[in-house]
């Protein structure tokens, strides 16, 4: 099964897998295929003999042109679908490819900002029914993403995907200690509004707190107090699979 669903920065949606009478705007075969971090690995050279130690994966950005065909049964028709069309990208605000595929854990989604501004208008499109236009894309993370996943209490996050997750905790509540898969427990400050706080360590901002993760391939467990609740999502380099 693929379905792929793209929505506008200015809210249309698209089936890009449907057929030209199922959807004004769909993607060639084959479009989609740039859609994919540039990866590398940390390898370490061996002294004295042959091969490497595998290193770290690192994950690139996505950075791409992908090419949509515009369909409509006038030229007034096309006239309006190219303008909503263009209008829906932006260098600022993001559109979301969503994909449903046969990888578990789905959908997965994808967010997309113009990577430079895009070409000018060949010709009159009130003067045409159809016409392709190539959009070039930028995904600074390089990563797809699940929907968002919730728990609270004691909450049990496996990762089957490509990247150590981070959850967030929300707190609203009393606050409390909280106990990370490894043992460790730090306390959450009484709120009254609902605060979130990122576990990731380059925006961690809770003092005592330690930014632990799940890597790819393992299970970790968080007990929260009353009132905070943990959020993730998980993060994938293929989501077709």
């Amino acid at each position: 099964m693929l379905k792929v669903t793209l929505t506008s920065a200015i809210g249309k949606k698209y089936l890009l897998t449907g057929t030209q009478r199922s959807s004004p705007v769909v993607c060639p075969e084959e479009a989609l295929v740039g859609l994919v971090s540039e990866e590398s690995r940390t390898d370490v050279a061996v002294p004295g003999n042959a091969g490497v130690i595998p290193g770290m994966r690192r994950y690139g950005a996505i950075q791409t042109e992908l090419p949509f065909m515009l369909n409509a049964d006038t030229g007034e028709k096309m006239e309006t679908l190219y303008r909503e069309f263009r209008q829906g990208w932006s260098r600022s605000k993001s559109c979301v490819i969503q994909v449903e595929a046969d990888r578990p854990g789905g959908p997965y989604f994808l967010d997309l900002v113009l990577d430079r501004h895009l070409g000018g208008v060949p010709v009159d499109m009130s003067r045409r029914t159809s016409t392709v236009v190539t959009v070039p894309v930028f995904n600074a993370e390089g990563m797809f993403r699940s929907a968002l996943k919730t728990g609270t209490g004691g909450v049990t996050v496996t990762n089957s995907g490509d990247v150590p997750i981070y959850p967030k905790i929300r707190n609203l509540g009393a606050g409390g200690s909280v106990t990370t898969p490894s043992g460790a427990r730090f306390t959450l400050p009484k709120s009254t509004t609902a605060t979130v706080f990122d576990t990731d360590p380059r925006r961690l901002r809770l003092p005592g707190a330690f930014p632990e993760s799940v890597p790819p391939g393992k299970s970790g467990t968080w007990v929260l107090p009353t009132g905070a609740s943990l959020e993730w999502t998980q993060l994938v380099v293929d989501p077709w699979a």
